[in-house]
């Protein structure tokens, strides 16, 4: 065999672990470390066409500043959808600037989390909403009869409600607007190039994302960050190695009165987290390299370096996904 058919039979022998300029054996050692963790998440058009009477109503609701009670906010003016289902922004409550303590989380990919809040204290979706007719940082709304009035007497309603409903009498439940804002809230999907890899396709990461990922797993995020979100499953002691700098709101302690429970809060899903900013409940840091840096220093115990916080990052935007322009269209413009 003479030198250039054994230089050919190498290049052909080393082809196969490249991809996207990168060996497919970190690769598949980052999705082995990942998989056990990790869920992939994708839009079910099965489910999406069952329940779309039901998706339309709750688009609708969803969009309704007259369900407030100065009827000046909506669900999306906290989350808003073309932003992620956030506002960039906190402190943004029914009585305007300045009411709610803690930052506005994003509303996609909820549909497998059951602890809501930033201290976890609620445990299903539908309480969550219960919850944001009534809080005085949400909607504050103060009588919820009157509200179904208004529903029962909006001639665009009752077809909907009809639709979604069709046993249904002119008389509207509570019941019934929350279980449609949830149908609607479910179907917030943002499915990301990461779930791609999860799935088997290698070339869905770029090499400078594999190596961020082994960068997050040498540094145990996982361990917490865990399930389709990356996160929003457990609650978690925020100031493991060094106390947190702000100490006013003491998390779950506030649920059970526990000193065992202080600064408590559920930790932060990541999907999306590039567009998601403020990071941290108290909204305390704007820029995601300092927020990992925060994480580091205060959970891990670690000064994390610039350069593993850089490549943290490049792993980290393989979690955005596309906004699903259509189906979030507001039914009012």
């Amino acid at each position: 065999m003479n030198l250039q058919h054994k230089v050919l039979l190498s290049l052909f022998w080393f082809l196969p672990f490249l991809v996207n300029g990168q060996s497919t054996s970190k690769a598949e050692s980052l999705r082995k470390v990942l998989q056990p963790y990790f869920v992939p998440v994708s839009h079910d058009y099965e489910e999406l066409n069952t329940n779309k009477s039901k998706i339309d109503l709750g688009r609708r609701l969803f969009y309704d500043e007259r369900l407030s009670n100065k009827k000046s906010v909506s669900c999306n003016s906290c989350h808003d959808l073309k932003k992620y289902g956030t506002n960039g922004s906190y402190f943004i409550g029914s009585k305007g600037k300045g009411n709610s303590s803690r930052d506005v989380p994003s509303l996609y990919n909820l549909g497998s989390l059951d602890m809501f809040n930033a201290d976890g204290a609620l445990t299903s979706l539908n309480d969550k909403l219960k919850q944001a007719f009534t809080d005085s940082n949400e909607m504050n709304v103060q009588n919820i009869n009157q509200i179904l009035k208004q529903l029962e007497n909006d001639a665009k309603y009752q077809s909907l409600f009809k639709a979604a409903y069709p046993n249904h009498s002119k008389s509207i439940s509570f019941e019934q607007v929350i279980e449609a804002l949830e149908a609607f809230i479910i179907g917030l999907k943002t499915p990301a190039p990461i779930d791609s890899f999860l799935k088997g396709d290698d070339t869905a990461l770029t090499s400078e994302q594999v190596e961020g990922g082994h960068v997050f797993n040498s540094k145990s995020c996982y361990s917490c960050h865990t399930g389709s979100n990356f996160g929003g499953q457990m609650i978690q002691k925020l100031g493991i190695a060094e106390k947190w700098p702000n100490q006013k709101d003491l998390g779950y302690y506030h649920v059970k009165k526990l000193s065992a429970y202080k600064m408590f809060f559920r930790v932060a899903p990541l999907r999306n987290v590039e567009k998601t900013a403020p990071y941290f409940h108290d909204g305390s840091s704007d820029d995601l390299g300092s927020a990992i840096k925060l994480m580091g220093r205060h959970e891990r115990g670690m000064e994390i370096s610039e350069a593993d916080i850089s490549k943290i990052i490049q792993f980290l935007n393989s979690l955005t996904g596309e906004i699903p322009t259509g189906y979030i269209i507001n039914p009012f413009n």
